[in-house]
């Protein structure tokens, strides 16, 4: 029996000759574009899907668990409307409280008291990992590691009987659930990098400068545009070079997600703002990031507030 290869139809004749004379006569089309010389069926291609505009959100320097809770709830609330196609955890997600070597090394036998890795890491889970996981389940989930996840390296370095127990990866077990892990710092034999994630031409990693002018000192140092936290602030630089005056690229900075008055800054002023990255990737790489401000736990996106009192 020979079925008809024209899409959609269900023909079926006895020879091979009624097959063709059939694609001509009735969907009046060439019969050698649908078979073979040798009368078989020929792979017929199927057109490819569009590509479509790739949605990511930025979440920076939440500080687990010194966030700030109703602008967590506000964004978790925009995860749950956007349905980004992934979710990126862009360091400092984690403080690492009971890891805290600044306080280790000054002997704050007080503010250390109680304290646990295993109670910081269990507290994180329940208020920050599940409830991305629960509001954006489409999406694919990226955890980059940022200077606070690295406290636990630290502790490595110093014990090494903790090696593979306790590294945010090993324990979360972020693979098997589904996570990607990207470190701050990237260790490959005596090579060390630091740890950067593409979403076409923008470049989007923790952190590297913490001066006055840090965007400014991104943008000499990186040849492509980059988003990062690692600051808390917003700052947003834009550099154009002689030898391509037409082209530019930028180095932004997005807040943080974090309470604006911890304890270790003990009252200063300081110029951090709440915030997060919305991402748009097409499919050539070029791409729109916007920052939405959140005040007093509420913003706006799309026409819609997004609110966590």
């Amino acid at each position: 029996m020979f079925k008809c290869p024209v899409p959609d139809c269900d023909a079926v004749f006895t020879e091979n000759s009624n097959r063709r004379r059939h694609i001509k006569v009735v969907h009046h089309e060439d019969p050698d574009k649908y078979l073979g010389r040798g009368g078989y069926p020929k792979v017929v291609e199927q057109p490819e899907e569009p590509k479509k505009v790739q949605k990511i959100v930025l979440l920076p320097d939440i500080h687990h668990p010194h966030h700030n809770i109703p602008v967590f709830r506000a964004v978790l609330q925009f995860l749950e409307y956007f349905k980004p196609d992934e979710v990126n955890l862009l360091g400092d997600a984690i403080n690492m409280d009971a890891a805290d070597h600044w306080l280790i090394s000054k002997g704050n036998r007080r503010a250390m008291e109680g304290r646990r890795i295993k109670g910081d890491y269990e507290w994180f889970d329940q208020d920050i990992l599940t409830k991305i996981e629960l509001a954006a389940p489409q999406a694919h989930w990226l955890w980059m590691g940022g200077n606070h996840e690295e406290w636990a390296n630290q502790v490595v370095d110093k014990d090494p009987s903790f090696e593979g127990l306790i590294e945010p990866e090993n324990y979360f077990k972020l693979a098997q659930r589904g996570w990607e892990w990207i470190p701050w710092i990237v260790r490959k034999g005596s090579s060390v990098t630091r740890g950067v994630k593409r979403y076409g031409k923008l470049l989007v990693f923790h952190g590297e400068y913490i001066n006055k002018y840090h965007a400014a000192k991104t943008a000499d140092m990186y040849s492509r545009s980059c988003a990062y936290g690692h600051v808390h602030d917003r700052q947003l630089y834009t550099k154009v070079t002689v030898d391509d005056h037409k082209g530019y690229h930028s180095a932004q900075s997005i807040g943080c997600l974090c309470d604006m008055n911890p304890v270790f800054m003990k009252g200063k002023p300081n110029r951090w703002v709440h915030g997060f990255g919305v991402l748009y990737v097409r499919p050539d790489g070029m791409f729109n990031l916007y920052v939405p401000n959140i005040i007093k736990g509420k913003f706006t996106f799309d026409g819609i507030e997004f609110n966590g009192n």
